[in-house]
């Protein structure tokens, strides 16, 4: 029994003197750390505020190394193509400093935005440091919207769509007059209106294609006269197009070199019962059209009109060509389909 009580003192004793003597293990990532480079911006969030359209405003991000070691930057990027930031140094010794040039494009992108720049370096920790630009690009004069698309118009009908155009605020813009270029539109009216709340000042413009619009593609452009200093005109371009009783598409057909598949010309009628295409000829018979109907079911036909690239392509041709479509439409008679073979 006292052998029993001195065997179990001197294991206790061993354990203790062992747990004393070994070095307690220190986790590798600990180690790393402390001798590694830190990345370090005392001011990594920075607001423009308001800024004005037009120029690029420019921001410097201060770097510094916190660390032990060398700090390494291998890639600067932008979250978008409208921001550029570049560094000044690729290394920044132990206590040092580098600079983050970021740079924002404030033409033509009005309202708030947030941009993330991201700094890729040797810091463990933080392998890619981001910062943040932020601002609010106010326009001198805005224009919503700033392009006028009218697309789908109905032939023999008028199509009216307002457009709002305010300055700065507390900036008692008055919008003297409007005109088009061509009269392919039309402006119906200028309604002045003021915000209180917001202090926005401006005027809705009524824009309209007249019914008389021939059928087909159009451009326009509004020539708008302000009482702004900055901006005494302003050009608000417009695109559209004029549909009557059937539309089709494409209307410009490429083919390639050595291309022998055939395009597919689609027609759509209001009416597909009473609609029919009459012919198709190729004006300088290099492409070869062909007429074709699909029965979609329910009594519905469609046409379509396949168009096959020539067989030999003449040295001495441009390679263009003209499909002309002959309907039994009264208001499109006849349309055209152009061609072009790439030698």
């Amino acid at each position: 029994m006292i052998f029993l009580r001195f065997l179990f003192l001197f294991l206790s004793m061993s354990s203790l003197i062992c747990a004393q003597t070994l070095p307690i293990p220190t986790p590798t990532s600990t180690v790393l750390s402390t001798n590694a480079p830190k990345i370090y911006c005392a001011n990594p969030n920075f607001d423009f505020h308001n800024v004005d359209e037009g120029g690029d405003i420019t921001h410097l991000f201060k770097i510094v190394n916190r660390g032990k070691t060398t700090l390494i930057i291998n890639h600067v990027a932008t979250s978008c193509g409208c921001t550029a930031a570049v560094e000044d140094k690729k290394e920044i010794q132990l206590g040092g400093q580098g600079i983050i040039t970021a740079t924002y494009h404030t033409k033509g992108r009005p309202g708030h935005a947030t941009k993330v720049i991201t700094v890729s370096s040797n810091d463990p920790v933080n392998p890619n440091y981001q910062m943040n630009l932020d601002m609010t690009v106010v326009r001198e004069i805005d224009v919503q919207p700033d392009k006028i698309y009218l697309y789908n118009v109905q032939h023999g009908q008028a199509q009216t769509t307002p457009v709002k155009i305010t300055g700065k605020p507390l900036l008692p813009l008055k919008i003297l007059s409007a005109q088009s270029t061509n009269g392919s539109v039309t402006v119906g009216g200028i309604i002045p209106f003021s915000d209180q709340a917001t202090g926005l000042y401006g005027a809705t413009l009524q824009v309209s294609v007249p019914a008389t619009q021939p059928i087909g593609n159009f451009t326009d452009t509004l020539k708008v006269q302000t009482n702004d200093k900055k901006k005494p005109e302003l050009d608000i371009d417009v695109q559209g197009e004029v549909v009557g009783k059937f539309s089709y598409g494409p209307h410009l057909v490429y083919f390639m070199p050595h291309q022998n598949n055939p395009v597919t010309v689609t027609f759509s009628a209001q009416d597909p019962q009473h609609f029919t295409i009459q012919r198709v000829e190729s004006v300088h018979h290099l492409a070869q059209p062909e007429t074709k109907k699909i029965n979609r079911g329910g009594g519905f036909e469609q046409y379509q009109v396949l168009i096959h690239p020539p067989n030999n392509l003449p040295t001495d041709s441009d390679g263009k060509d003209t499909i002309l479509v002959t309907t039994n439409d009264s208001e499109q008679p006849q349309v055209t389909i152009d061609v072009q073979v790439t030698k």
